[in-house]
């Protein structure tokens, strides 16, 4: 077995498969079966064997691709309207319009599936549904769709994480039949919740406990990323390896005792972090730590000795053998990376230092090897981060993991025992007080960095874990490379246009050098909104310094998230058609015949002629920017409608512009013949959702356009829009791209939203 598990076949095996999510197809079911003789013929002949692991992934890949399409296939074959009868698998979360958990469907229309047709989708209730619940009801079927920007929430990636292919709505019409079966894992979180009502850190211990973190309030969780605990709350290795070592030193002491079998203490300890484990609902980390464990375990009770590196390799060749769509989830990257560094400071570690200053240079070590890949994933640091970690990382594992733990399991004698499991819990929400205390000065200690910073930060890293296994020269090399990094000029002197893809709403950054404007924030929803979770990611990501916020008018889906930024940037000048006194917010007016310079660009507001006191569509912020040296030009246009239309193209010498923002995301009610004409933009770009409810933007209007020589873009086909005016540095005018043209020609993408690929 040792001449296949070499460094060689696990490395092939792993790129291969980490490569997966770049691909543009699938490859077709009939390639397993050469994959398969190929991966044979590997095994038989010597002089082959260094085709294994690439054989392997490939047969993997293929089966597991191909499982998903027939999913697919299987799935909307049936077309959008049809009764399933399904299983829940995950807890339900309340969503503005009732619950959404995943569930696996079994029957399509009464016709049994079998297991390797039956596919997970996200279904939308009006009520709760319990794990393990059977559900019988007629759904509306849709394809998952998410926005697509240069950062933020990548929805249809981590569906294909999740192995989720579709979303449904249960029609609540027809008849839905529910038969509920005790799940006891359902029992004990149902019980954990009442317990815990009255606690002022309930999200925390049901987060600790069961993995889940819906009850943990926005701001709680903006302060655990600020403090750099968040990973304290997210049942990873460090939960899983607690338990174990609290079972392990438990039989441990039984075996002091009298009880002799060696294997009691890792059989105990494993038996706790299965559970555990289990009570997160076996999460992607929690498996991905007992298969680390796992093999751990295996090694040395086999007392086989290997290099940290190849115990490295076979965690993450065994986590891809598992589930090779991990490798589209942004945690398996930071799973494996913390267990690089983790083993890279155990294996530099000294002898001859104390235990107690080795763990805390460890712990030092640790965060700052793991900065940078924190930095890329949320776009900044914690300078305290460090302080908070040596003090609550180990207050978490030796106290309040544990007394969580007991908690929970002491759940099921709840009826018989009700004082003991309610005491653990009061006891570490009391634990917790502390932590969540400290945590509230955490945003001053929060360093905003942008994507080319973590990404030298992260080389840096790299080339410190490797220099022992490169050579001198790689090694200059490596520190080339950091240098041109760090040389790279991060703004040219180009003005650039982003139109942010918020679904059925508006958002777009104008940005030169290290200033921005904000035209339109997109919407907002109770828990939070496009301007917190895709607007300032931007800003932070690009390193940008927001001047103004201009808001075309106050319908939500433009003005959702204006609230959130103010309270981000409270020194931003707001300028609206609307009259808006606020004693903390600078405010100024948009109305015809105002004129600012601001980064030698011209901005004139050519609508509407006077403020209102609520600012609607007609009463839209229209605003034309202009370069002063090439006289390149874009027109914001917001909800503007065809009566105001009608007055602007009496001027049309002031309207046309190389690139328009489509009024009314490409409605019927704007967009005039007339107003197309007077534009007579090169670029027309509408910001809209794909497949909303609204059907936009219209056939006709996008049609009007075209045939007037405009190139048409919209966010829902096209993600985020950027356009880059070149006039100053070149003569080829502006560059447009978009991000589906970037990255949004995966396969999994074309299959999710093409429905079949």
């Amino acid at each position: 077995m040792t001449l296949f598990i070499n460094y060689w076949t696990l490395s092939s095996f792993a790129i291969l498969i980490i490569t997966t999510p770049y691909w543009t197809r699938m490859p077709e079911w009939f390639w397993s079966v050469p994959c398969l003789i190929g991966l044979l013929l590997c095994f038989k002949f010597r002089w082959l064997r260094w085709g294994c692991g690439v054989m392997a992934a490939l047969f993997l890949v293929t089966v597991s691709l191909n499982q998903l399409h027939h999913q697919m296939n299987t799935l909307f074959s049936a077309g959008s309207d049809f009764t399933i009868n399904a299983e829940v698998d995950s807890l339900f979360k309340p969503i503005n319009r009732g619950f959404q958990g995943v569930v696996t469907i079994k029957r399509i229309n009464g016709k049994e599936l079998d297991y390797f047709s039956r596919p997970k989708i996200y279904l939308t209730t009006p009520f709760v549904l319990e794990l393990d619940d059977q559900v019988t009801a007629r759904i509306k079927l849709k394809p998952i769709v998410g926005v697509l920007n240069q950062v933020g929430f990548d929805r249809e990636k981590y569906a294909i994480s999740q192995r989720v292919i579709a979303s449904g709505v249960i029609k609540t019409k027809s008849a839905i039949m529910v038969r509920s079966y005790g799940s006891i894992r359902q029992s004990l979180f149902s019980r954990a919740l009442l317990l815990t009502h009255s606690y002022a850190n309930q999200g925390l211990l049901i987060a600790l406990g069961f993995g889940e973190r819906a009850y943990l309030s926005p701001q709680t969780w903006q302060q655990l990323q600020q403090s750099g605990l968040s990973h304290l709350v997210a049942i990873s290795g460090l939960h899983i390896g607690v338990a174990f070592g609290f079972a392990w030193w438990v039989a441990f002491q039984f075996s002091r005792a009298g009880v002799t079998q060696v294997w009691l203490p890792p059989l105990c300890g494993m038996l706790l972090a299965v559970g555990y484990a289990w009570l997160a609902g076996f999460s992607i980390t929690t498996q991905r730590a007992l298969i680390l464990l796992l093999i751990l375990l295996v090694l040395r009770t086999l007392q086989i000795h290997t290099s940290y590196r190849f115990k490295w390799l076979l965690m993450v060749t065994g986590l891809l053998f598992y589930d090779p769509f991990a490798v589209y989830s942004h945690s398996f990257y930071l799973s494996i990376f913390a267990v690089a560094v983790v083993f890279f400071i155990i294996s530099t570690a000294s002898s001859v230092q104390a235990k107690w200053r080795q763990v805390i240079i460890s712990q030092i070590v640790l965060i700052l090897l793991m900065s940078p890949i924190i930095a890329i994933m949320f776009n900044g640091l914690s300078l305290a981060s460090m302080g908070y970690n040596l003090l609550f990382v180990p207050w978490f594992s030796f106290w309040v993991i544990p007394l969580i733990l007991a908690a929970v399991l002491l759940l099921p004698f709840f009826e018989r025992f009700p004082t003991f499991s309610q005491a653990l819990f009061e006891l570490a929400d009391l634990s917790l007080l502390p932590v969540m205390k400290a945590a509230e000065y955490s945003h001053l200690g929060w360093l905003i960095i942008s994507s080319q910073s973590a990404i030298f930060l992260l080389c840096a890293v790299c080339l410190v874990l490797l220099y022992r296994f490169l050579r001198p020269q790689m090694v200059v090399v490596g520190l080339m490379m950091l240098v041109m990094i760090a040389a790279i000029p991060r703004y040219r002197d180009v003005w650039q246009v982003n139109i942010l893809d918020v679904g059925h709403g508006l958002a777009v950054v104008i940005s030169r050098g290290q200033r921005a404007i904000l035209y339109d924030t997109g919407a907002g929803w109770k828990d939070g909104s496009y301007a917190k979770s895709v607007v300032v990611p931007f800003l932070n990501s690009q390193g940008l310094q927001l001047d103004r916020i201009v808001i075309s008018h106050f319908d939500s889906d433009h003005a959702g998230g204006l609230r959130s930024l103010l309270n981000l940037y409270p020194d931003v000048e707001l300028i609206t058609s609307q009259h808006f006194i606020h004693p903390q917010f600078s405010s100024s007016q948009c109305v015809s015949g105002r004129v600012w310079l601001w980064q030698q660009l011209n901005f004139e507001v050519l609508w509407p002629p006077q403020l209102v006191k609520r600012a609607y569509n007609p009463h839209s912020c229209v605003v034309r920017v202009s370069d002063q040296v090439s006289g390149q030009s874009l027109l914001l246009t917001g909800d503007v409608e065809s009566i105001a239309e009608w007055t602007l193209v009496r001027q049309p010498e002031s309207l046309a512009s190389d690139v328009v923002i489509v009024p009314h995301h490409g409605s019927k009610s704007s967009s005039l013949a007339q107003f197309v004409s007077a534009v007579d933009a090169e670029v027309a770009i509408a910001s809209t959702a794909y497949l909303g409810r609204w059907k936009l933007p219209n056939k006709e209007v996008k049609t009007r356009y075209q045939q007037h020589g405009s190139e048409w873009l919209d966010t829902g086909s096209s993600g985020q829009v950027t356009v880059e005016y070149l006039g100053v540095i070149s003569d080829h005018g502006i560059r447009v791209s978009t991000m589906r043209r970037l990255k949004g020609q995966a396969w999994y993408r074309q299959m999710l939203r093409k429905r079949v690929e």
